[in-house]
């Protein structure tokens, strides 16, 4: 049997959604809530079981690796390192892409305006003629 790191946290956090969703009610709750609709006080199961279980296995497996790898401050640093050397390199191209970017917005931004002043003349010539 393979040796997986936090199989034992991911089984405790499944037993415990389980265990939620024994203490709600059966599986049927939720589909019996949704068919009726929400009651006079509210919908007839406030929670959903079964995302209870799902958000409890996917905390505990990408939890406990990016905390495995912080408690390694050389290889913070390394990664910071790393990344600095990167936008190093990199830094016209980003900036350029930073400015491509900008010229771009500019120019959705006038298209919507006279898209928008066309409209309110097509919307006032149609006023005038109707009148």
């Amino acid at each position: 049997m393979a040796h997986v790191h936090g199989s034992k946290k991911m089984t405790e956090a499944a037993a415990e959604a389980a265990e939620m969703a024994r203490s709600h009610g059966s599986m049927m709750g939720p589909m019996m809530a949704g068919m009726m609709g929400p009651g006079p006080h509210g919908p007839m199961m406030p929670n959903n079981p079964g995302s209870h279980a799902m958000k409890a296995v996917a905390a505990g497996a990408g939890g406990g690796l990016v905390r495995r790898l912080s408690r390694h401050p050389l290889l913070m640093f390394g990664l910071g390192v790393a990344a600095g050397i990167l936008v190093y390199k990199y830094r016209k191209e980003i900036i350029a892409a930073a400015v491509s970017v900008g010229e771009k917005g500019k120019d959705v931004v006038l298209q919507a305006k006279e898209s928008l002043e066309d409209i309110v003349a097509e919307t006032r010539e149609e006023g005038e003629s109707g009148s």
